[in-house]
């Protein structure tokens, strides 16, 4: 298999796109599945696209896709971010995507995220990203 890097510089176009992701899966800050949790985020936080910066999504040999970046707090609180990655087209349809949780960061921090095991759900094999910010 072919391996795929998609870079995407754009975040803010990616996440108005109005992607469904649906039935997400948790994961811990460094990419952990927890199949038993639960997309609860949208009711408690707002979309931090400009939290998010080096995202990169790469297919590996599996076929499964491993997302990576760096989250920052420019805020003057210390917050918490959720990250949803899906793999496949934007077609509003809902599908399943990873989450991965990152507590905690200080004001002026950063810290690596990533999101491994991701399935593709369709073809083009597109990587979409959603960062949430919980709210205080």
């Amino acid at each position: 298999m072919r391996r795929r890097v998609l870079q995407v510089p754009a975040l803010a176009a990616v996440l108005t796109a109005g992607l469904a992701l649906g039935a997400c899966s948790g994961s811990s800050g460094s990419g952990g599945t927890d199949p038993s949790a639960t997309p609860s985020a949208e009711a408690t936080a707002a979309p931090a696209p400009e939290a998010l910066s080096g995202f990169s999504c790469t297919a590996g040999a599996d076929g499964l896709w491993t997302a990576t970046g760096t989250i920052s707090n420019t805020g003057d609180s210390p917050a918490s971010y959720t990250v949803d990655v899906y793999v496949g087209p934007a077609d509003g349809q809902e599908r399943p995507a990873n989450r991965a949780a990152v507590d905690g960061v200080q004001p002026g921090g950063s810290t690596p995220v990533q999101v491994a095991g991701v399935a593709a759900q369709g073809e083009p094999a597109t990587c979409h990203v959603r960062v949430l910010r919980a709210l205080p």
